[in-house]
């Protein structure tokens, strides 16, 4: 406490009531919340876990964790610390029973929600809005689905839409006409107390508390009034005030009226049904997203008093973190958390944030969070920190001009508050600030690259950032820096559709596609195109020869099927055998051949091994991995509830591709440890560096586009980045990331010749230091190829590739098992299947595994809610099953051995399922001294305090956990482990309280006999400690990089027992 700064103390002593910091960047807010938590615990009888911390992203989520452990060691862990969608998933899995229809739904890509999207505009009548075409396609498909978006994350339902909607629209009626005729004299600064007055005796238009944060129209029309009024008290001017009576009163065909509000709230209205149907329709297919859970977490809570009392009792304090970016829907489940009945509009929550640097999701002057305390809660305690720890002065006074540069603002809403920043930390570098132009962008992206570089080679423990608004020049900056031996860290956001391999899989599917309908014609084009890559092993003479021989008459695959070439022979008819598979073989089975996945009667697709074939893991072997991961999970998840052809899958894509909706993958590369790091300004956020350049500082990168994107006024449905205050935020977010050194640069004129301007934000802030003309240092053909050079990263150390990928790594017992098996090549099997994660066809075993878990979770709902029926679970599994896309003969052998199975085990085997039990429980970010663990428990049964872990296998049974059948050693050995891992779980999580008593079951729901079905366990105190130790072991090499040689343990249960002691021992 005595490291607090007197604004620091204040806010933590601040236990009881609202209590809202103001915290500009660099004041240390990470560790004001940390100890409050604290404070707290010391202060008040309050348990760890009836304190909630909400935080907007899983790495504040950890750093705060992580914190807490370190202020008041391991009781931190009882500290409910979540993000605001892991909170609602938490509510959504101890409360089931009020969420049945989010049971068993899964996040929807993007390409699905576009498809159900057109197939409801194509619905619709011509003269809908909604509906309108250019050149066949629908042109209102962009904003849809942005408005669909921030719908749910204002946390509104349809019917929640509609009815808001319904009543602006009768407000404005209502009201249209009074305010013609108190707007109609000429404004004047006399008249305006007059205004005010008439403005707030308007009649109220009724929407009530329980929409908080929501306004009415009302409040808004009467709050914009005198922020507007205030703008303009000393300029002798109405200028604020004249551009508010614009807004709300316009003239249209030489009519008076409130036009624009009025057409605002109708196309929200015609969104209304489409919102309607996308719902059903998204949740028919199985499909959920992250802003549906908040929805439906806030519609139970609102509809069920008793569910509300209960997630309320639990927590006694509420904290939000990064509390400016929350939405809406966020905003509204912490309010509904912490407002008890009790707290007589003074709840215990504190809310952390800075209206300044909201980046994310700010929506209007109006409906700024800041203002929400004031609005819902009585006597709002409010603590402006002002002392920054990160930045010299000179930045923080520069900061300060482009943030002023911003119209509304708290501190223009609220004069009482003032955010002046003071340097509190002792900098020892001499800093410099500038503003640099150069004649292109090209110039620009060489000569910093070049300045980079001198500042690295001097000096490369500085920490240097490059920060742009998009990621294009930070690709073509990379290569550049690369290119001159200076290091990079960068996340490449791509598009998998753009990706070699991919694009290769589709080239062969439509080849595939064009056999299947006979078309000779673009069969012959799409052959040209993929034979000639090498991955098919076409000499050059042959592919010439191939050509000529279809110069006047083309018929490529009828040249394959009748080639002397055995080669050429065999590729086609390994097409034709792929075309006659895709009519039989579910769509996932097809890919999977395409992909080189299955091998089939005519050979195998030469795309896997080729693209996979190099052992070194540079970038290239990464992407490729991950996009063709991406690839089959986008067709698992379009054939979840359907069957799909290989046809529709085509389309499927054409659509993707027409829309220009790209398939994302985001991987993170770097080059060396100390690297020169790349990120676009929203990935900045929360980071710190020495030297920041930002690039790219022309206007046109700093200003809203005009005009496209509406909403009602009361409504915070307005995407980021649609007004000037918005941008004026992210440029003060980005230069606020520098401790010493700050340099934007801008360039004078585009690719066409137009001439460009700097971003006033710039000029008024720092002015232009330096123009560069166009005699540079460097070569104009080097500056060309550079700007023309696909951006590529190049071959890196393994080590720190790897770094990237584990940032969010936690141990289950799949992967735990994977690495501690060293009959399967223990760590390296790990490092391939679990960090590589390579492309892997799913047996029909698991996948009939898979569909009889679902079943047994089914059954359990079931017996919950006193309906169960053996046929409905016998139906659910058919349907699981036939969801697992097998092969046709397959999914008939496994049906008939499922139905077979489960009527055995509910008639001759006498298995209950007992009533209460809580089935799927998924478990995450259990932190035990350093590592993190997760898992699902397949079934939890609870009896007082005693607590039985169930896990369901498919297979022979075990007669014991011990045994010298060797054959059976090493499945006796993961399944003795994986409860011991489970009762580890429970002991560490919160869920479950402290058990007295925790046992593990295996049920063999396939054992021919009712004595071989169940198979107890009782993990000893001893079996969980060793366990914790060999998992923090095992997290130690994982994040070290550390993947020991197992070549000298014996290949059996005796070398994984000596592994697991040596890692236990730390002695390799």
């Amino acid at each position: 406490m005595d490291k607090l700064n007197s604004k620091q103390l204040e806010a933590v002593n601040a236990i009881e009531g609202p209590v809202l910091v103001i915290a500009g960047p660099g004041t240390g807010k990470t560790q004001l919340l940390s100890m409050r938590v604290a404070n707290i615990l010391k202060k008040t009888d309050a348990d760890p876990e009836n304190i909630l911390c909400l935080t907007f992203t899983n790495k504040s989520a950890t750093n705060m964790r992580d914190r807490l452990v370190s202020l008041i060691g391991v009781e931190a862990r009882k500290v409910q610390v979540r993000t605001f969608h892991s909170f609602a998933a938490e509510i959504m899995n101890q409360y089931p029973d009020f969420f049945w229809n989010g049971a068993k739904l899964s996040t929807a890509p993007e390409t699905t929600q576009l498809e159900i999207i057109q197939r409801i505009l194509s619905d619709l009548p011509h003269d809908n809005p909604l509906a309108s075409r250019f050149a066949g396609k629908f042109t209102a498909i962009p904003r849809i689905m942005q408005a669909l978006k921030l719908t749910k994350e204002t946390g509104l339902t349809p019917d929640k839409l509609q009815a808001i909607v319904e009543v602006n629209l009768a407000y404005i009626d209502k009201i249209e006409d009074q305010l013609i005729k108190i707007l109609a004299p000429t404004l004047s600064l006399k008249r305006i107390p007059d205004l005010h007055t008439k403005i707030m005796s308007l009649p109220e238009q009724g929407i009530g508390s329980g929409l908080a944060p929501l306004l009415s129209l009302t409040s808004v029309i009467q709050e914009s009034l005198e922020f507007a009024i205030d703008q303009d008290l000393g300029t002798d001017r109405t200028k604020a005030v004249s551009k508010w009576k614009t807004k709300w009163l316009q003239s249209v065909d030489s009519k008076k009226g409130m036009h624009n509000e009025r057409n605002r709230n109708l196309w929200w209205l015609e969104l209304v049904d489409v919102y309607q149907k996308y719902r059903e329709q998204l949740h028919y297919r199985g499909y959920y997203d992250y802003s549906d859970m908040l929805v439906e977490v806030l519609a139970q809570l609102e509809q069920n008093p008793e569910l509300l009392s209960e997630v309320q009792e639990k927590f006694r304090y509420v904290l939000i973190d990064e509390f400016q970016d929350s939405n809406a829907a966020q905003l509204r489940l912490a309010h509904l958390v912490a407002n008890h009945e009790s707290a007589n509009g003074r709840p215990n929550i504190m809310a952390v944030g800075d209206d300044d640097q909201s980046i994310f999701g700010f929506n209007g002057a109006e409906l700024n969070n800041m203002l929400f305390f004031d609005r819902n809660y009585k006597d709002v305690k409010k603590i402006v920190l002002d002392e920054n720890y990160r930045s010299t002065q000179a930045i923080l006074d520069t900061t300060s001009k482009i943030i002023d540069q911003a119209g509304d603002r708290l501190v223009k809403r609220d004069k009482s508050l003032s955010k002046k920043l003071i340097a509190k930390k002792e900098i020892s570098e001499n800093g410099e600030i500038r503003h640099i132009s150069y004649p292109t962008r090209e110039h620009q992206l060489s000569e910093v690259a070049r300045e980079i570089k001198k500042r690295w080679a001097k000096n490369n423990n500085e920490s240097i950032a490059v920060l742009a608004r998009h990621h294009g020049s930070l690709q073509a900056l990379s290569s550049i820096l690369l290119n001159i031996g200076v290091p990079v860290s960068y996340e490449l956001r791509s598009n998998i559709l753009e990706h070699e391999a991919v694009k290769q899989a589709i080239i062969i599917a439509k080849i595939v596609g064009s056999v299947q309908n006979g078309d000779k014609e673009l069969a012959n084009e799409l052959l040209c195109k993929a034979l000639r890559h090498p991955m098919w092993g076409i000499p050059p003479e042959d592919l010439w020869k191939l050509a000529l021989a279809n110069y006047s008459k083309p018929d490529w695959m009828t040249y394959l099927l009748t080639s002397k070439n055995p080669h050429l022979k065999q590729i086609g008819k390994h097409f034709v055998w792929l075309a006659a598979q895709a009519d039989k073989q579910p769509l996932a089975s097809t890919i999977e051949y395409i992909l080189g996945l299955r091998s089939g009667e005519q050979g195998s697709s030469p795309l896997k091994k080729y693209f996979s074939a190099r052992r070194s893991i540079d970038n290239d072997y990464l992407q490729t991995l991950s996009a063709l991961r991406i690839l089959r999970e986008l067709v698992t998840e379009f054939s979840r509830t359907t069957t799909p052809t290989l046809g529709d899958f085509l389309k499927y894509i054409q659509l993707n591709e027409d829309n220009r909706l790209g398939v994302v993958d985001e991987s993170p590369f770097v080059s060396d440890e100390k690297a020169v790091e790349l990120y676009t300004v929203h990935k900045a956020k929360g980071l710190e560096f020495d030297c920041v350049f930002i690039i790219d500082t022309i206007e046109e990168n700093w200003q809203p586009k005009t005009g496209r994107y509406s909403c009602p006024s009361n409504l915070p449905l307005q995407p980021p980045l649609e007004n000037d205050d918005d941008y004026a935020r992210l440029l003060y977010v980005a230069a606020t990331r520098a401790k010493h050194t700050l340099i934007a640069t801008s360039y004078d004129f585009d690719h066409a010749g137009k001439e460009l301007l700097p971003t006033p934000l710039i000029r008024e802030a720092i002015g232009l230091n330096t123009k560069k003309d166009k005699t540079l240092a460097t070569d104009p053909i080097i500056v060309l190829e550079e700007s023309l050079r696909w951006p590529h990263l190049n071959r890196g150390k393994e080590k720190e590739l790897i770094k990237a990928k584990l940032e969010s790594f936690s141990i289950n017992v799949t992967n735990l098992l994977n690495f501690l098996d060293v009959t399967q090549g223990g760590p390296e099997y790990f490092f391939e299947r679990n960090v590589l994660r390579l492309p892997e066809a799913k047996t029909a075993t698991l996948a009939y595994g898979s569909a009889v878990h679902a079943s047994l979770d089914f059954g359990q709902k079931l017996v919950n809610s006193d309906s169960f029926s053996l046929v409905k679970l016998l139906d659910t599994f058919a349907q699981e099953l036939r969801g697992e896309n097998l092969p046709r003969d397959e999914h008939t052998k496994y049906l008939a051995r499922g139905q077979k199975m489960f009527k055995k085990l509910f008639g001759a085997n006498g298995f209950v399922l007992p009533k209460g039990s809580k089935s799927e429980q998924r478990i995450k970010d259990v932190k035990l001294s350093s590592a993190i663990i997760d898992g699902k428990l397949d079934r939890v049964d609870k009896i007082d305090d005693r607590l039985t872990i169930v896990d369901y296998k498919t297979g022979s049974p075990l007669s014991g956990f011990e045994t010298s059948d060797q054959s059976k050693a090493i499945k006796a050995w993961k399944q003795k482990t994986q409860l011991i891992f489970y009762a580890l779980i429970i002991k560490n999580d919160l869920r479950f309280g402290k058990p007295s008593h925790i046992e593990g079951e295996m049920v063999y729901v396939e054992a021919s006999q009712s004595k071989d079905l169940v198979r107890t366990y009782i993990p000893t105190l001893e079996d969980v400690e060793r366990l914790n130790q060999l998992v923090e072991a095992v997290w130690r090499k994982i994040n070290d990089y550390d993947l020991p040689d197992v070549s000298k343990y014996t290949p059996d249960i005796s070398g994984i027992a000596q592994f697991e002691e040596d890692l236990i021992n730390n002695i390799l």
